[in-house]
């Protein structure tokens, strides 16, 4: 074996060690983090207002840049999300873990530009948002999601994402 070869190997080895422990590390903030957060839900019985179930939706679109906020977003135990069809989130606790762990939205720069309507015509309890996603390459994304927040517990039960780069 070269001395190029197990040099490779021992940066290699060095770069897995390295990464499990940045996981681990983010795992343990996680579990912490979850223990004293509360879902971001007004203190008082349905029904919430439009603009008490915006301010979910906001909760939710803060944490995909910053993820100490993951565990107060109001996700429902049975929440799923879709990405252009793809199912992509399988409940509130796997979606929370998500956007903590923060890996498929660390190149995630900032959220611009939301634009946020709720109840459109003829769909009430959905809360619609569009916005720009800016990426640490620079690269643009518009995204339109589609929330299903119902005024009776303003919680997030499902999320269907339309992404188009550009």
């Amino acid at each position: 074996m070269s001395l190029v070869t197990r040099a490779l190997g021992t940066v290699g080895r060095a770069s897995v060690v390295a990464l499990g422990a940045s996981v681990a590390s983010s795992v343990l903030v996680g579990i912490d983090q979850r223990r004293g957060a509360r879902p971001a839900v007004p203190d008082h019985p349905g029904p919430y207002s439009p603009e008490e179930r915006e301010a979910a939706v906001r909760t939710y679109l803060t944490a995909i840049t910053q993820p100490a906020a993951a565990f107060r977003v109001p996700f429902a135990p049975d929440c799923v999300r879709h990405e252009n069809g793809l199912r992509t989130g399988f409940s509130g606790e796997h979606l929370k873990w998500d956007l903590h762990l923060h890996l498929q939205y660390a190149t995630i720069r900032e959220v611009r530009e939301i634009e946020i309507t709720v109840d459109p015509p003829g769909r009430e309890g959905v809360v619609h948002a569009d916005f720009s996603l800016v990426t640490v390459l620079g690269v643009r994304a518009r995204v339109s999601e589609d929330f299903v927040v119902p005024a009776d517990d303003c919680l997030i039960h499902s999320i269907d994402a339309r992404i188009t780069l550009g």
